[in-house]
């Protein structure tokens, strides 16, 4: 003979639904700690901060962004953690244009200095000098973090550059093409002089760790340096920003004309959709809007377990 269900009381459902909800956040909150521990994490949120400080970036806005109170003492900056990146989420980001190096994935909003409250880093790439311009007949110094090759985020695929290869830098009203010229991976943080101008140069300097690497350059104990010429300087109309992967939405668009950049040389022409160097490509783990979808997709689900959880237990 079957066996009649026995009903819970109501003092026995209050019961399970607490270990349900405390379970269930265990589970999440073991989840989260792995997403994060493993570096996928940071990546994601900074990636969310750049997308944040140059979506609806403007000429007008990226001027005005060049006034900020902000800071140049690199010596209060410091190693990227989650913590920090939750914190600088809390204090805008003001960008005063984009860089882009095309062949090595590298697409990021650019900020004057590192921030009234250094969380400048924790956006984009910043510019280490106040007294320099983008363009001009001076050495240009940028930097970014190095988060562990885990996608486009910052600078992680830097070390990946090389001679030839073009940098795009704007301020939204012009585009600046500086060709790499110089790589090094073995820069000491002591060996400020690559910040030096050399005397009628219009160059570049871009700054990361050289972390890439562990057990030859040590954890922060390096840096890579990559260095360009000014090649070209062009309008940067909606074509142009796109064309050399300046955009806040950068992918790619079938039938983008190409766009001629005239240099001391000739012109060199280039096309929308650049070759990414293949161990600059993005992998499935390295690619944000899968991680994102993958992030929402998890979160519907564990809020239908817990509810169809409940509804079981305060049907029975």
């Amino acid at each position: 003979m079957a066996t009649k269900k026995q009903n819970l009381t109501t003092k026995q459902k209050i019961g399970s639904t607490i270990q349900v909800l405390f379970i269930g956040i265990l589970f999440y909150l073991g989840v989260t700690l792995i997403f994060f521990g493993s570096g996928f994490g940071d990546s994601y949120l900074v990636q969310q901060n750049a997308e944040q400080a140059s979506s609806g970036l403007t000429p007008k806005k990226a001027d005005q962004n060049k006034h900020r109170k902000t800071t140049y003492d690199a010596s209060k900056t410091k190693s990227i953690s989650t913590t920090r990146i939750l914190r600088s989420k809390k204090i805008k980001a003001y960008a005063i244009g984009r860089i882009s190096l095309p062949a090595v994935n590298i697409h990021n909003p650019l900020f004057a200095g590192y921030g009234s409250e250094n969380q400048n880093l924790e956006y984009g790439v910043v510019t280490c000098l106040p007294d320099r311009v983008m363009g001009g007949a001076n050495n240009y110094v940028l930097a970014g973090h190095y988060m562990g090759a885990y996608g486009p985020a910052v600078l992680d695929n830097l070390h990946l550059a090389k001679r030839g290869d073009l940098i795009y830098v704007t301020d939204l009203h012009h585009i600046y093409a500086y060709e790499v010229k110089r790589i090094s991976f073995a820069i000491k943080p002591t060996q400020v002089e690559v910040e030096n101008n050399i005397k009628d140069r219009s160059m570049i300097t871009l700054i990361t760790c050289s972390d890439f690497n562990t057990s030859k350059y040590g954890y922060g104990q390096h840096r890579t340096v990559v260095q360009g010429d000014l090649i070209s300087k062009i309008k940067a109309t909606n074509k142009n920003l796109s064309a050399t992967e300046l955009t806040a939405n950068f992918s790619a668009k079938k039938g983008q004309k190409k766009v001629a950049l005239p240099t001391k040389k000739g012109r060199h022409t280039i096309k929308k959709s650049q070759q990414i160097r293949a161990k600059a490509q993005p992998k499935f783990f390295q690619n944000m809007t899968l991680i994102k979808a993958a992030i929402i997709i998890f979160n519907v689900i564990f809020f239908l377990i817990i509810v169809w959880r409940l509804v079981k237990i305060w049907r029975s």
